[in-house]
């Protein structure tokens, strides 16, 4: 037998350092953004009842006139009482009050004092009234009501000897000037965390390539290794069976384009790939006979060659970097319709990776040249797989297929078999080094 040249010798450091890169910045990213919305909802959360008992300080602070030395028995209000207790509403709600209201022990309301035009606000205020609060206590809340930051406050009204007299309610609007200088200095702090945790990152991100080193070397490593195993056991059987791995190559490149056109995961289009590569893995094991015969095989050779599903099962049980790729290898010659070998399944019962495994590996057998036939143009390819639709092949990945099957074909039906693996590589290195990766990062933090 011929020596197997073994592929993938030299992975471009520059390529594995790209994507390496392209990991450690995607997690330090997601990273920084979980500690910055974590910082900055705890920054916010500070400031906001920081805001809250500055803005509540200002609303006490204004409606002290109503207790203390000034205050009036709410429950035995004259004349003059009343009138003076007016004038100070007055002179709140021309201030920042909307609304002022005196309420007596009671809790029965004998002042109501509104500001000019806003008379709307005491209806909608009646939405959050409060419970009235015992001696000593107070309530309060802020509201966005017409545009404007409010402060409803219930407060009790003590005599000079601390008696309670009565309760002050009061409709607080925080004007522009505290606003913007409440929102200039949350927004400068929120600035700051956020910078501050920016600048950590940045600092950490070329430590973290630094320690890293010797994990960026393991990954090129066992990538390599990977690929090279990969690579042999597939150009083994290329050198039986038709002296090419050319067609290992396209069905992994159709195979890889599918799995990406219908979604599916990283880590099952990893195992594709795998599949993809060694589907025939078994027939090492098929007799020359049988294997390089011109003709066509009878009932008994051909219950021979099925063999080689079997024993391509067996030869990825010696490698455990190569179970993912059983799907491909054991079912991909189920068809559809539950009349494919060697188990005869139907449908979905088929795995995903083997239904589309069949489509690609039809697809290139009939575009591709062989010792027994002309390559097929690739719109007579196309209404093959049409017609083996809901037969052969699942019906959704020939819909998710033929739409860019000739694109495909196109794109690399012009290469030779050492610029198709070139552009394989590129492809398929970020799904094997990401998961590679992430395994050495165990093994070296275990």
């Amino acid at each position: 037998m011929p020596k197997i040249k073994a592929k993938f010798k030299s992975i471009p450091t520059h390529s594995i350092s790209r994507t390496v890169h392209r990991l450690i910045l995607t997690r330090l990213f997601f990273g920084w953004l979980c500690l910055s919305l974590a910082i900055g909802g705890i920054v916010l959360w500070l400031e906001v009842n920081r805001v809250r008992h500055f803005v509540h300080e200002l609303a006490l602070k204004e409606s002290a006139s109503f207790s203390g030395e000034s205050a009036h028995n709410m429950d035995r209000l004259d004349a003059d009482a009343r009138l003076h207790l007016r004038n100070l509403a007055e002179q709140l709600v021309n201030q920042h009050f909307w609304v002022v209201e005196l309420y007596d022990l009671n809790k029965q309301l004998q002042l109501e004092t509104i500001r000019q035009g806003f008379e709307v606000v005491e209806h909608d205020i009646n939405r959050f009234r409060h419970r009235f609060p015992q001696q000593g206590e107070f309530s309060h809340q802020f509201h966005l009501m017409h545009g404007k930051l409010l402060l409803v406050i219930l407060v009790p009204l003590l005599d000079a000897q601390n008696s309670l007299i009565g309760y002050f309610e009061g409709v607080y609007q925080v004007d522009k000037n505290t606003l913007d200088t409440i929102k200039y200095g949350l927004f400068r702090k929120l600035m700051f965390a956020t910078l501050g945790i920016t600048f950590a990152a940045l600092l950490i991100y070329p430590i973290i390539l630094l320690l890293n080193r010797e994990l960026i070397r393991l990954s090129a490593d066992l990538l390599k290794g990977n690929l090279q195993l990969m690579n042999v056991l597939g150009g083994a059987i290329a050198e039986r069976d038709s002296n090419t791995n050319s067609h290992n190559y396209r069905v992994t490149f159709y195979a890889l384009r599918l799995g990406e056109a219908i979604g599916l995961p990283q880590t099952d289009i990893r195992d594709l790939i795998t599949g993809a590569f060694l589907h025939d893995v078994g027939k090492i094991g098929i007799r020359d006979l049988i294997l390089l015969k011109s003709g066509k095989l009878s009932p008994e050779e051909f219950e021979d060659m099925k063999l080689h599903v079997a024993l391509g099962v067996n030869i990825l049980n010696k490698s455990s970097w190569l179970q993912g790729a059983k799907d491909v290898v054991l079912y991909h010659h189920e068809q559809f319709d539950g009349s494919g070998y060697l188990e005869g399944l139907k449908g979905e019962a088929i795995p995903l990776n083997a239904r589309i495994f069949a489509v690609v590996d039809v697809f290139d057998a009939l575009t591709s040249k062989r010792p027994y036939k002309e390559p097929w143009p690739v719109t007579d390819a196309i209404a093959a797989l049409e017609q083996g639709r809901g037969n052969h092949f699942d019906p959704r990945l020939v819909n998710a297929f033929t739409p860019i099957a000739r694109r495909l074909y196109d794109e690399i039906g012009g290469l030779e078999e050492q610029q198709i693996e070139v552009m394989l590589h590129q492809l398929i290195a970020p799904y094997f080094l990401n998961t590679d990766f992430e395994r050495c990062s165990k093994k070296l933090c275990t």
